[in-house]
């Protein structure tokens, strides 16, 4: 055997060899795939329902993504977390298409799905957008500078004026129930005045069923000073409804007119009071003097003088609200401050009524700033909002 003879049956004993061995390697691959087609057949199978529904969910997400600019092939792309599938690519270039767009579809529902769910997340944050957009309030004023009951700067709060700067709300719009006591109480509401409120006083003897809710609701807080008769049930209601809607009231006592009995004077008071399970109890106190103020609530913080002189107790009955003391004196307490249930107003019971006296606005150097406290305290939340000074 020559030369080139040797060489040609070599290289076709060669070939057969790749051959066979290409053969058996493409039938371990088929067998392969044969199991796995099996497995994914029964799979089919089992699940076909599931895939017609997925089938549909797919030519949807096909929609969505033409619609979007996202491709097939950009999912593909994405879809570098198959590295078998790429790395088949090279042996088989049908095995990998296949292996690409199955997992193509399966990331697509995936991804389709996080879409999906993000978008549902954006349509919450844009219902969210037009609820913060959504306020009807257009300003009108900025700053506001008309006392109109209306909040035209739509900052949160009804007429938040104070162009004097003196800590005091311009618009507060006071009513006072009864006459003065036996001395004279200028002072007390030329200040009331000056401060820039609206000051009416309401004599209650010989004006039955004089308070109404039209009267109480031109107030934004109300002071029960000397009253000679005692409120009718219709009246005491006006004034629980008043408080209930957010109003504030203050109370005082104190004043014997009545021969030093102190009876008819109290159960005058507490035909106001006994709607808010408040009254006044006891006969008059045999003090004068100074009582102890409560320096962490916001009514007598920084009040150190104020005169007391002969009031009652104030006591909170019914628990139908939040009750705090905020002043003393050796007797017992002198001030109490209550907040009722609900959304409801904010009413202060006071022990004495000096504090209303020409001589007390001379005498003692804390009782503007005590006024001013529990007025701004008693005053409706959304009314103003003028710290004061």
């Amino acid at each position: 055997m020559n030369t080139m003879t040797m060489t040609m049956t070599m290289t076709q004993a060669t070939a057969r060899l790749f051959a066979s061995s290409t053969l058996g390697l493409c039938i371990a691959l088929a067998g392969c795939g044969d199991d796995q087609g099996s497995e994914a057949g029964d799979t089919a199978q089992d699940t076909g329902s599931s895939d017609d529904e997925v089938g549909s969910s797919d030519t949807s997400a096909g929609d969505t993504e033409t619609g979007t600019g996202t491709g097939t092939e950009t999912d593909s792309t994405e879809g570098t977390e198959t590295d078998t599938d790429s790395t088949e690519a090279d042996s088989t270039e049908t095995d990998s298409t296949d292996s690409t767009e199955t997992d193509s579809s399966g990331e697509t529902d995936t991804e389709t799905s996080g879409e999906e769910t993000e978008t549902g997340e954006e349509t919450e944050t844009g219902e969210e957008s037009s609820t913060e957009t959504g306020n009807d309030c257009v300003p009108t004023e900025d700053p506001e500078v008309t006392c109109d009951n209306i909040d035209n700067d739509c900052d949160g709060l009804v007429d938040n004026i104070d162009e004097g700067m003196d800590g005091f709300c311009d618009c507060l719009n006071v009513g006072i129930l009864g006459t003065t006591g036996f001395q004279p109480t200028a002072n007390f509401e030329a200040w009331l005045e000056d401060q820039g409120t609206t000051v009416t006083r309401t004599f209650l003897q010989n004006n039955p069923g004089i308070v109404t809710d039209e009267l109480l609701a031109t107030y934004d807080v109300l002071i029960i000073d000397r009253i000679r008769r005692s409120l009718s049930p219709e009246e005491a209601q006006a004034v629980a409804d008043y408080v209930a809607n957010g109003f504030g009231m203050i109370t005082l006592i104190g004043y014997n007119f009545d021969n030093n009995n102190p009876a008819p004077e109290r159960d005058r008071a507490n035909s106001v009071l006994s709607p808010f399970g408040l009254e006044y109890q006891g006969g008059y106190i045999n003090f004068q003097g100074i009582p102890t103020f409560d320096q962490d609530h916001p009514i007598s913080e920084e009040v150190l003088d104020v005169n007391y002189a002969g009031g009652m107790l104030p006591v909170d009955v019914g628990n139908m609200g939040t009750s705090e003391i905020f002043a003393t004196v050796p007797a017992g307490d002198a001030g109490l401050a209550h907040q009722t249930s609900g959304e409801g107003g904010r009413i202060v019971v006071w022990g004495d009524e000096w504090l209303t006296f020409d001589t007390d606005w001379q005498g003692y150097a804390d009782v503007e700033k005590f006024w001013s406290q529990m007025i701004d305290w008693t005053k409706p939340e959304d009314f103003c909002d003028i710290q004061p000074q």
